[in-house]
């Protein structure tokens, strides 16, 4: 068959075992093979592997495989979906509808009693309304045009974005500039990617933690194999991400956690040679400063310390030193 996809349905089936159960997965050879010099060599060159079709990929989690097969057939994948915190309610509307139906229930149980004589059951005296569920008093924030996604229905403690302060250090230029930023790109063949619409949460009640760490998970293997265009489409993806995201509250030990993930399992930064991701995240969260500061989880990355503290401060100088 002709062409590169002809080629792929007819290349012998290679198989990885995949994950702490060692679940088999089958795939054509040429499609990854085909992603980078690394694979090649592992799935059509001389080691063992080659020879008998089948490799131990037992560290890699299944749906990080599964990404990267879909990009292997597809040029792109899937970005994880965020989760929701438990306890947490959306809206005051869908309390007040939840609040309605039980009302309806409970006058649809005391209509249908009736006693065994024929005659209806007097009607019990009606229970006192619910009292309406207050509203929490949001913290001070500072007067702008209103959000249309703002959710101004929120009656969690703490619902609003975490407000911006201000401070010396200009980081409100550092926020322009890495919202300005390009990191990563799309792969040119495939002009749909170009069109990615980034998940974005709505309120504090969204967990988007598994939004980011899976998407780096699957950095790591595609740079730990040299598959470049991957990578960038990674990065395009959770810059595309990240910018349109809402700091609330709870979203900051998720932020906090990608950047540990990240600095665990990226190689350092020396001299010239910056791992792209380390970039990527340092420059995010040096972008909400204003907002992070003076926070516990932000305190306790800071006495951490190591390379993202190196690398926060060398950025942040950088940007102070041209005003």
């Amino acid at each position: 068959m002709e062409g590169p996809f002809g080629r792929c349905l007819c290349s012998p089936l290679f198989t990885f075992q995949v994950g702490p159960d060692k679940k088999e997965i089958t795939v054509h050879s040429f499609a990854l093979a085909e992603l980078s010099k690394s694979l090649n060599a592992l799935i059509n060159g001389e080691m063992i592997e080659a020879k008998t079709r089948r490799v131990d990929w037992s560290d890699v989690d299944l749906d990080t495989f599964t990404r990267l097969c879909e990009f292997a057939y597809l040029r792109d994948y899937t970005p994880p979906s965020f989760r929701i915190i438990e306890g947490y309610s959306p809206t005051l509307k869908s309390t007040k509808k939840a609040l309605k139906r039980a009302k309806k229930k409970k006058a649809f149980k005391h209509g249908s009693n009736a006693s065994i004589w024929g005659e209806p059951e007097p009607e019990p005296e009606p229970e006192p309304e619910p009292e309406p569920i207050p509203a929490s008093d949001p913290e001070p924030f500072p007067e702008e045009a209103p959000d249309p996604e703002s959710s101004s229905e929120v009656v969690l403690s703490g619902g609003l974005e975490l407000p911006y302060k201000e401070r010396s250090l200009w980081t409100q230029h550092l926020r322009d500039a890495f919202i300005e930023t390009r990191f990563g790109s799309a792969p040119e063949s495939e002009d749909s990617n170009n069109n990615f619409a980034p998940p974005k949460n709505s309120g504090p009640w969204e967990d988007f933690t598994p939004v980011f760490i899976d998407q780096a998970r699957l950095y790591v293997l595609a740079d730990k194999y040299g598959i470049e265009s991957l990578r960038q489409l990674i990065l395009s993806k959770l810059h595309a991400t990240l910018t349109s995201f809402k700091l609330y509250h709870t979203g900051v030990a998720g932020v906090i956690e990608f950047v540990r993930f990240v600095y665990s399992n990226t190689p350092p930064n020396h001299g010239n040679n910056v791992d792209a991701l380390r970039n990527l995240v340092a420059r995010y969260l040096v972008s909400v400063l204003g907002q992070i500061g003076d926070s516990e989880a932000f305190r306790k990355l800071l006495e951490e310390g190591g390379g993202f503290v190196m690398d926060a401060w060398s950025i942040m100088w950088s940007a102070d030193t041209r005003h």
